[in-house]
């Protein structure tokens, strides 16, 4: 299996790296902050979906039903997921 995963010049075995230049990272901090407000709107409008609709037809009532009401399905499928995905990986550190 190959890994596609993009490498970081820092943590390439490359000894001619000198650092990031000054524009890369402040691109970096731009892109970072740029980011984290989109997740932030996003997270204020879900919440706002919550205290308007309240809860899904079907969920549980309570904090966790109050929590998946906010997202899509979608969403949960992709949080289901991701979690899967880490646990595998965990149990199969543990298994070797």
């Amino acid at each position: 299996m190959e890994n596609t995963q993009k490498q970081l010049p820092h943590h390439k075995d490359d000894l001619e790296w000198k650092g990031y230049t000054l524009d890369e990272i402040r691109y970096a901090r731009a892109y970072t902050a740029a980011r984290m407000e989109l997740n932030r709107e996003r997270l204020a409008a879900r919440s706002q979906n919550i205290r308007k609709n309240g809860i899904k037809p079907g969920m549980p009532k309570g904090m966790l039903g109050k929590m998946l009401g906010a997202f899509s399905y979608i969403d949960i499928a992709l949080i289901a997921w991701r979690v899967g995905k880490k646990l595998f990986t965990v149990t199969r550190a543990i298994r070797k």
